[in-house]
């Protein structure tokens, strides 16, 4: 099995796509900060730690595009936002329906 990092064919095994199409990941094993990784053919540099579960750039995003997860949207960009990037609050506004919003308590 080649270099998670060198392997240019692949995305890093760290990371996961839920479905074809996404262009969110899912971080399956963390990711300590300063580590390089690739995405796609492309190589990726993390700033912070990435822990397991939480959701990343597979590609770059401008203010308004849409994140898509598990092919649903889940979120528009409210900043630019590079490939390999944390998605979080941060820089995703949700698109989730809110409970209150469907009459529930």
């Amino acid at each position: 099995m080649g270099d998670p990092v060198t392997d240019p064919a692949r995305t890093d095994s760290r990371l996961l796509r839920l479905a074809d199409g996404d262009n969110v990941l899912i971080v399956r094993q963390p990711i300590p900060g300063g580590s390089q990784y690739m995405i796609d053919g492309v190589a990726a540099t993390t700033p912070a730690d990435l822990p397991i579960g939480f959701k990343v750039a597979g590609t770059d995003f401008q203010p308004d595009d849409v994140a898509i997860r598990l092919g649903m949207p889940i979120g528009r960009a409210t900043a630019p936002i590079r490939q390999g990037e944390l998605l979080h609050t941060h820089n995703l506004a949700s698109l989730y329906m809110r409970t209150h919003g469907r009459g529930e308590a």
